[in-house]
């Protein structure tokens, strides 16, 4: 088996299933539905029609959609992976992986894609609905494309850690659930340890917004992508970076990691292996000489 024939036949059981097409339909009818009421309760309200309230109306609803699909997808992302290794022991499949002439890289990656092609589905299908923000203005198309890296790369985070968790955690269960804590901790520990160091007076007065306790938090990089934040970054040395391009290289070094180390505990290490295999002969010269 290759990689292209392990990626089909994943793309294959996962996109026939019944559940990925509702997870689809449920997910856009949700979006449309609040980008209606929405624009509904501007309709029947009095700010009139003019280009500043358009503009405002249009930031407004791009705020909204973009932390509501960041919070689905941190939401939605974690299932498509975190089963995708001990599923198949469980299912008392894996052996034949393991039999196949796969590579370690080919089996974490093909699991790796066809897990993350739903979660690249749902970000591609609610693209449409962000078009209607153009309409009344005040977003830029580099704020979505800024943006849309936030989303890619928090799928690719969550899609690898949880793919890491699947062959160190035997129950599909806890290795779901572990993902899920992980990813509310990752959204929630900078915004409660901020609060506590803030009441606590251990601020300075002039200390930068935002902090650099925020520069892996999804939620301030994806803010700073947007035109009301103004002119934020974060200074090492002479050098400003934005904060969604530090998230997205903390990220990108994040998921090297853990898809290194899923690939090392995903098939046995062979080194590892006869490393056991010499020693239980040592073992076995020195009792029967």
């Amino acid at each position: 088996m290759t990689f292209l024939a392990l990626l089909t036949k994943e793309l294959r059981l996962r996109m026939r299933r019944e559940r990925t097409v509702w997870v689809i339909i449920v997910y856009i009818l949700f979006m449309s539905l609040l980008g209606g009421f929405f624009i509904s309760r501007y309709a029947n309200s009095d700010n009139g029609y003019s280009s500043v309230a358009l503009s405002q109306t249009g930031n407004i609803l791009y705020i909204l959609l973009s932390f509501v699909q960041l919070f689905l997808i941190l939401f939605i992302t974690p299932a498509f992976t975190s089963t995708s290794i001990n599923g198949e022991k469980e299912r008392q499949t894996f052996d034949l992986l393991l039999c196949s002439r796969l590579s370690s890289f080919a089996l974490v990656s093909g699991k790796l894609v066809a897990g993350l092609a739903n979660a690249l589905l749902l970000i591609a299908a609610a693209l449409p609905l962000f078009s209607l923000v153009f309409l009344f203005g005040g977003v830029s198309p580099t704020q979505v494309l800024s943006a849309l890296l936030v989303y890619i790369v928090t799928t690719l985070m969550l899609g690898t850690f949880g793919l890491f968790c699947s062959t160190l955690v035997k129950r599909p269960a806890a290795s779901t659930a572990l993902v899920y804590i992980a990813g509310i901790l990752w959204l929630i520990v900078p915004l409660v340890l901020y609060a506590i160091i803030a009441s606590t007076g251990g601020l300075p007065p002039s200390s930068q917004w935002p902090p650099l306790l925020f520069i892996w938090n999804p939620a301030t990089a994806l803010y700073s992508t947007y035109a009301i934040s103004g002119n934020q970054f974060y200074s090492f040395g002479d050098v400003n970076v934005a904060p969604w391009i530090a998230y997205t290289i903390l990220n990108s070094v994040a998921i090297i990691v853990f898809f290194v180390l899923s690939m090392w505990t995903a098939k046995p290490n062979s080194l590892r292996k006869l490393h056991m295999e010499r020693n239980q002969q040592r073992q076995k010269n020195a009792k029967f000489p």
